[in-house]
């Protein structure tokens, strides 16, 4: 369980260091929000800070892959919520492209799977693949890649399917594994690093808000698209 005292701790300390506007991290209603000294609450998208993302963002923006023509995602959990993996991978994928989903047809397997194809004004596609049906003691699964005319690119390596640990120590106490992802959050989850920083990121620069607040409203509506697709079997247009 994420604890929210510590990573408050953990924000309090960046807010200091680097002399920012000091903010709280709270859940409301399933999602982490920062709240700022003016009682301005921001949505986070810790996704979007994450640094693998950010790179694979940048090979784009860069052009350092050429004509990109698909992006294929996955994201496979044990349990949780189908409609916020779905919002999640919808918002990743429109941000990392910075275009707007124009269309998406969908079919579901109940609430615990779903397959997305969805199509972007600069004539992009995207295919997501989500669900929560892995074993009760899984460990999350995903997988980003991008195909282009010249380059592929993806988060994971060639092959791999399970998300790999940075150290892994062999001892008479059993197999440990570690992967600390931040000099200055040592401790933390990947899940909770991130969602820290997205907090700092708010804090440090407050235009973020109006942009975050209203991309939550945005992959929430295309969340609920993607099980009107799949309801109606018919392309949902925006």
């Amino acid at each position: 369980m994420i604890m929210n005292a510590k990573m408050n701790e953990a924000l309090a300390f960046l807010s200091e260091k680097y002399s920012v506007p000091h903010g709280e991290i709270v859940m409301d209603g399933g999602r982490y929000k920062v709240i700022t000294a003016d009682g301005t609450a921001t949505a986070l998208l810790p996704w979007r800070v994450e640094r693998r993302f950010f790179e694979l963002k940048n090979l784009i923006l860069n052009k350092t892959l050429e004509r990109v023509s698909t992006l294929r995602f996955a994201s496979i959990t044990a349990g949780g919520s189908l409609k916020e993996q779905l919002a999640r991978e919808l918002d990743l994928v429109a941000w990392m492209l910075d275009e707007k989903i124009i269309s998406l047809y969908a079919v579901c397997a109940k609430d615990v799977a779903a397959n997305v194809i969805a199509k972007f004004g600069n004539d992009v596609s995207a295919s997501i693949e989500c669900s929560t049906k892995l074993p009760a003691d899984g460990r999350p699964i995903d997988r980003h890649e991008i195909i282009a005319g010249r380059g592929i690119a993806s988060d994971q390596a060639v092959d791999t399917q399970i998300p790999q640990y940075s150290i892994y120590a062999f001892t008479d106490k059993g197999e440990e594994r570690y992967t600390d992802v931040d000099s200055e959050l040592f401790g933390f989850s990947n899940d909770e690093i991130w969602i820290i920083r997205a907090a700092f990121a708010v804090l440090s620069n407050p235009g973020l808000s109006a942009e975050w607040n209203s991309a939550e409203k945005t992959m929430n509506e295309l969340a609920a698209a993607v099980f009107e697709s799949d309801r109606s079997g018919s392309v949902i247009k925006f």
